[in-house]
């Protein structure tokens, strides 16, 4: 399978090409791996080009971009042409634009009627959310899969319509089952060294992907086989799931996909505790992330951004002579950090943060990306220090450290 992105604005650098990874994200998880991705703008040549580069290589193509009604939006036109036949009109999406014209009380212009034309070797592909319908075309092996650019039009036509189509024409006797691992305290290269001689006995059915974001690491592991051995593969692949999870357990959050949140929240939920937050210069990120699970009032009681020093002074109650000997980023400062606001909240678990998160600040003892960590319990306080150095910027940076803190408060809860 290869995607083709049509649009100038992708080359501009002014919009990220988030259709591209969704599109590929829904095929993987029906077991197809896309092969290329080729990025184009609005031009006829560049079009063709890249239209008979990709069957060159595979028989699956799917465009995205310039199905809209402006003069640059030529994609319809070049895939008729590829396919050597005309555009004509669709009734049942013409009727269908017609009637969304008629609900807003304004007449359909013909400018609109164009949008309801396909080429003629083509089917239409329902778009509820817009005007330009999708469009599926087969001639002899090749498959064509043609969408509107616009990402919200786009992901309902790929899941109602594209991967039904798709599932239809598969081989019915291919299975395809994924296992997702969630990691966390460890980056990707470490893992990898970890796991290698795992990793390299995996047999040839089974393989492992790596997908790495800020803070978190996720496996997935995949196999694949004939239906009539599933309950076999599936067993198959528990069992390297097994083997995988004795080798680094302290790193292993989950294997049912759940984020380190979800797994701190059941543990502090089912002891009937509750857990506050004290943040520095993460600014409240950490709070956030834990705010973003559904029914996070059941553990969490809330935070404090306690960004200067005076904050940390007089609402934490942070002594002077520990800003004053050792500065803000320091293990004495997030002890009483945490300390005070498992305290102030009463609370039997609290995270307390300070850091550098650039661009500036950082100095030759205490660089940017520098972090100081603590987790106060009423029977210990735990304390770590993390550096992230510059790679990523400001924000990415934020994000690690929120990681790191999460996964300092999971060790504790284990």
């Amino acid at each position: 399978m290869i995607i083709i992105s049509i649009g100038n604005e992708l080359l501009y650098g002014k919009t990220v090409n988030t259709n591209a990874s969704f599109i590929a994200e829904q095929l993987f998880n029906i077991g197809i791996e896309v092969e290329e991705v080729i990025t184009i703008g609005d031009n006829k040549e560049d079009i063709e080009k890249a239209l008979n580069q990709a069957f060159e290589t595979s028989n699956w193509v799917i465009t995205t971009g310039g199905l809209g009604p402006t003069k640059d939006d030529i994609t319809k036109k070049v895939i008729a042409d590829y396919f050597d036949c005309s555009l004509v009109m669709d009734q049942p999406t013409l009727e269908r634009i017609t009637e969304m014209y008629r609900r807003r009380g304004t007449q359909i212009t013909e400018v609109n009627r164009r949008q309801a034309e396909i080429p003629e070797k083509g089917i239409a592909l329902r778009n509820d959310h817009g005007t330009a319908p999708g469009i599926w075309i087969e001639e002899g092996e090749k498959v064509a899969v043609i969408l509107p650019g616009v990402p919200f039009e786009m992901k309902a036509i790929m899941i109602e319509e594209v991967i039904p189509l798709i599932e239809k024409k598969r081989n019915k006797n291919q299975v395809v089952i994924h296992k997702e691992i969630v990691t966390a305290g460890i980056g990707e290269s470490a893992l990898s060294d970890l796991i290698e001689s795992w990793e390299l006995a995996l047999p040839g059915h089974i393989t492992l992907a790596y997908l790495p974001t800020p803070g978190k690491l996720m496996l997935r592991l995949t196999g694949r086989g004939n239906k009539a051995e599933k309950e076999l593969l599936d067993q198959e692949l528990e069992q390297q799931l097994d083997l995988l999870i004795q080798l680094v357990p302290q790193y292993i959050i989950s294997t049912k996909n759940e984020s380190i949140v979800e797994v701190i929240s059941k543990k502090i939920i089912k002891k009937g505790q509750k857990l506050a937050v004290a943040e520095s210069c993460t600014g409240g990120f950490l709070a956030h992330q834990i705010t973003l699970l559904p029914g996070a009032s059941r553990f969490f009681e809330g935070g404090i951004v306690s960004y200067s020093n005076t904050i940390k002074r007089e609402i934490l109650n942070v002594r002077e002579i520990n800003l004053k000997k050792h500065g803000a980023v320091s293990e004495f400062v997030v002890i009483d950090m945490a300390m005070n606001t498992m305290n102030l909240f009463d609370v039997d678990y609290a995270i307390a943060i300070s850091g550098i998160v650039g661009p500036t600040g950082g100095t030759p003892e205490k660089p940017v990306g520098t972090a100081w960590i603590a987790v106060a319990s009423p029977t210990k306080t735990v304390t770590q220090q993390v550096n992230y150095g510059t790679q990523g910027g400001r924000e990415v940076i934020i994000q690690r450290i929120a990681g790191a803190a999460l996964y300092l408060l999971y060790q504790q809860l284990q």
